[in-house]
């Protein structure tokens, strides 16, 4: 059986996403001390970001989304490539929020007992924000584009370099 133990309680991790947010100079709004929101332009379109914190368990979630339009015919394709996607990320996972009609990305960073550090969330944030970006494309040309799922995920990870 585990134990619970409880720790001192760590610093609030929303007001480091607002210390980098604000740094980054998105805009943004602090409804209260456990979450915040964020607007950036992405590639495709804006992107909305949330952070909370959970206490407890001590979790603090970082979400982005954006508008992805699925076609009536698309829903097979779309959660195939859900599966391929989140098959190669690293950290995070994708998903798709039926209601608003957007593409989501979701991690969460358990934080009982420790702090989180600005690298750490910094590195969430462009995973989320760049991994919005890199596989926009790829969702938009299987599901309107007829391209297979695996080989538009496959395009997604080709990382050209230079100008052309």
């Amino acid at each position: 059986m585990f134990e619970r133990r409880t720790f001192a309680e760590a610093p609030n991790p929303i007001d480091l996403v607002e210390d980098i947010v604000r740094a980054r100079d998105w805009a943004y709004s602090r409804d209260d001390s456990r979450t915040l929101s964020a607007e950036l332009p992405g590639s495709w379109g804006e992107t909305s970001v949330c952070a909370a914190w959970h206490k407890p368990p001590a979790v603090m979630q970082i979400a982005a989304a954006c508008r992805l339009p699925v076609p009536l015919d698309g829903q097979n394709a779309l959660l195939e490539m859900l599966a391929y996607a989140n098959d190669i990320l690293e950290i995070g996972h994708f998903c798709f929020e039926r209601d608003a009609g957007a593409l989501c990305f979701r991690h969460a960073i358990p934080l009982r007992g420790v702090s989180a550090s600005r690298e750490l969330v910094e590195d969430i944030l462009l995973a989320a924000t760049s991994g919005l970006d890199q596989f926009y494309p790829a969702f938009q040309h299987a599901l309107w584009g007829g391209k297979s799922p695996a080989k538009a995920v496959a395009a997604a990870m080709i990382h050209p370099m230079g100008e052309a």
